[in-house]
């Protein structure tokens, strides 16, 4: 995560963020499908994220057999996704799509 460093009531964020080191990215394979999965709807808090994405989980369930639908908010549109939400997305979905408003 980027250094902060607070003065007073006011905290200033470093924007050029960590070295993430080399190596290889790789993407997971995507599903065949979604019947019997778990999507994972991730907003940004952005306004209308929520209402976006929303009524693309339902246009989804409409088409597939989803097994459920999981809501996610990150606290903030400008900041990384806290780890306690990462882990919710790991333990609780098979497929997550996140997205912004405005």
């Amino acid at each position: 995560m980027a250094d902060t460093v607070t003065v007073g009531n006011l905290r200033l964020v470093n924007p050029r963020g960590v070295d993430l080191g080399s190596g290889e990215f790789h993407l997971n394979d995507r599903p065949s499908d979604l019947n019997g999965k778990t999507l994972g709807l991730l907003e940004n808090h952005k306004a209308n994220s929520d209402k976006v994405l929303h009524e693309l989980g339902q246009m989804l369930k409409a088409k597939y057999d989803l097994k459920d639908i999981v809501y996610l908010s990150k606290h903030s549109a400008s900041l990384p996704t806290k780890p306690n939400t990462v882990q919710e997305i790991l333990d609780q979905v098979d497929v997550l799509i996140t997205g912004i408003g405005d």
